[in-house]
């Protein structure tokens, strides 16, 4: 499957291919642990390192469509009904005109708990 690879270090955009396993995402970022953020509402979202705030120093960020600081490389995913792994709806375009580049800055790492009613 081809998904959209986003590297704020080299500020490129482009696809690369992947089994949808979560180790071929970790290899593609580098990762040992994936999070899931910038939730779109066509379904897609963005794979990241779960411990890239915890590096010293921080990987290169950008925001995502209003979402950010993100740091590292990111995976652009999409996801079908039943919750499966499907290759995106955006195009690698459309990514592009959604990230600000913001460099090498450092963000502290915040932990929010959201409740279900």
């Amino acid at each position: 499957m081809n998904f959209i690879k986003i590297d704020p270090q080299n500020r490129t955009v482009s696809i690369v291919e992947s089994d949808g396993s979560n180790e071929s995402f970790c290899r593609l970022i580098g990762a040992q642990f994936l999070d899931v953020c910038a939730r779109q509402d066509n379904h897609d979202a963005l794979l990241m390192d779960d411990d890239a705030l915890d590096s010293d120093p921080q990987p290169q960020a950008f925001e995502f469509d209003g979402f950010g600081p993100l740091h590292g490389i990111a995976i652009v995913t999409g996801c079908n009904w039943d919750g499966e792994t499907t290759e995106p709806a955006f195009t690698v375009e459309q990514v592009v005109e959604r990230i600000i580049w913001l460099g090498s800055i450092h963000t502290k790492p915040t932990l929010e708990w959201i409740g279900w009613k």
